[in-house]
């Protein structure tokens, strides 16, 4: 049985839209719809929301970065859905959705993929237009409107497009279709009273000209550059989370570069200005070869932060990095590993000076492909000579070659020595590396040549 329909709740601006059919303050303007004849396709979970929404009586466009993927031609991650439908409605029609966001407009449905597919929320909010914003980030409430309000209440035109699956047309009500096949990032309306409202829309203007190749219109630059200083609203996990996907992304060096030319930087993050030439030098070198190693988050923060080496005291890298990493709310099994990359990757220069067993030991570390990684971006930024890391490449691939065919240079356990007659304590431990050591020189094979070798030299 279908829910019965509620009237819809009285709002300032246009009239609500009570069906896709129906001609309104927004549909009966045919020059605002353009039909399409490339196919988007829906995946089954979420045409199965936007059905259950249709079949009801309401109103439902695909809205949002789905619809300039899908125009751009690129991959889609997230499809959101907006309807004329109210919070409470959504609710009735999905009893499981989490309500989090519902004062706000905004409700997420769960859905449960085929076996081997990842369970995903999908976010169906209804038209409404923001109220004030009084911290620079956040609205004081909504007031529930229609297509045209919802479209001018988003950041960029780009972002504003609507599309009816029932009839295969776009709904632009700000030009971002001209603005999508130019190439140009604009915010809707008043650049300068969208990035008051919400000051995160700086950076994110950064990470979609830089991920997409826009260009910035100029209106919306000098906003930026006008209001640079409202970036220092923003959350610490917000400017991390956009900082992280600027590093990760394959245009990391154009995206550093802009934030910097902008002023972004300098109020965000200025610690990551010390050494800013060779960090994006070393971004490039990353960007040039994507695909051949997978860019981990920690790689790209460790990057951003290789100059911290010059300002730390000495011996106190690790120490600064940490410090950087807990003002942007980095976890701190990330923080570890950034300040590990940061004041450890240079040490591949040395690989030719180690001791067999010091060279096997650096190799095994955990994170050794970023570690070399990086090495690789910094020879490449600086002076080009890949020797050393080639020689680890080829090394590490012997490394673990040899553990794949069962190579363990750990012949001997605490037990062991027991058994020989050692007494338990500290001694135990430099035991146990000295053989391992042998082992990894291949100078000790098997487990009767090492307690040999303890006899020999250990026990009196």
């Amino acid at each position: 049985m279908k829910p019965k329909r509620k009237d819809p709740k009285p709002h300032g601006g246009s009239k609500a839209t009570p069906s896709s059919k129906a001609a309104t303050s927004t549909t009966a303007n045919p020059s605002k719809w353009i039909r399409t004849e490339r196919a988007f396709s829906l995946p089954d979970s979420v045409r199965r929301i936007y059905g259950r929404l249709d079949d009801a009586g309401f109103v439902t466009y695909v809205v949002g970065g789905s619809v300039r993927d899908f125009l751009l031609g690129r991959p889609i991650k997230d499809y959101d859905l907006v309807t004329h439908a109210d919070p409470d409605q959504i609710c009735e029609l999905f009893p499981d959705a989490i309500t989090v966001g519902k004062a706000f407009g905004v409700i997420k449905v769960p859905v449960r993929e085929p076996s081997g597919q990842e369970d995903r929320l999908v976010e169906v909010a209804t038209f409404r237009e923001d109220l004030e914003y009084r911290d620079h980030r956040h609205p004081i409430g909504v007031r529930f409107a229609g297509p045209e309000e919802d479209a001018r209440r988003r950041d960029f035109t780009v972002n504003a497009l609507f599309f009816d699956p029932k009839t295969s047309r776009i709904l632009d009500e700000v030009g971002g279709l001209a603005d999508l096949k130019a190439g140009i990032l604009r915010a809707i309306g008043d650049p300068v009273a969208r990035f008051k409202e919400d000051a995160l829309r700086l950076l994110r203007a950064v990470r979609f000209c830089t991920r997409f190749g826009f260009q910035l219109d100029a209106d919306t630059e000098a906003a930026i550059r006008a209001k640079v200083r409202l970036a220092g609203k923003v959350s610490a996990e917000r400017i991390r989370d956009e900082l992280t996907w600027m590093v990760i992304s394959p245009a990391s060096s154009a995206a550093v570069r802009m934030l910097d030319d902008l002023g972004l930087l300098a109020v965000v993050l200025p610690e990551a200005r010390n050494g800013l030439p060779r960090s994006v030098r070393m971004f490039q070198a990353l960007d040039r070869s994507e695909g051949a190693h997978r860019r981990t988050s920690t790689l790209g923060w460790a990057v951003l932060l290789q100059g911290l080496t010059h300002v730390a005291e000495q011996g106190g890298v690790a120490a600064l990095v940490h410090r950087v990493c807990e003002k942007v709310k980095l976890s701190r099994l990330d923080a570890d590993r950034v300040a590990w990359l940061v004041a450890e990757h240079r040490k591949a220069r040395e690989v030719y000076q180690m001791r067999e067993s010091t060279l096997q030991r650096f190799l095994s570390q955990e994170g050794i492909d970023d570690l070399l990684e990086m090495h690789r971006a910094d020879a490449l930024a600086t002076d080009g000579n890949l020797v050393f890391h080639e020689y680890c490449l080829k090394r590490l691939a012997e490394s673990r070659a040899a553990k794949a065919q069962g190579f363990d240079a750990r012949l001997l356990k605490g037990e062991d020595l027991v058994q020989l007659g050692l007494r338990p304590g500290p001694k135990f431990s430099e035991i146990l590396r000295v053989v391992e050591d042998l082992a990894l020189e291949r100078k000790l094979s098997t487990k009767e040549e090492a307690l040999e070798y303890v006899l020999k030299h250990f026990v009196s």
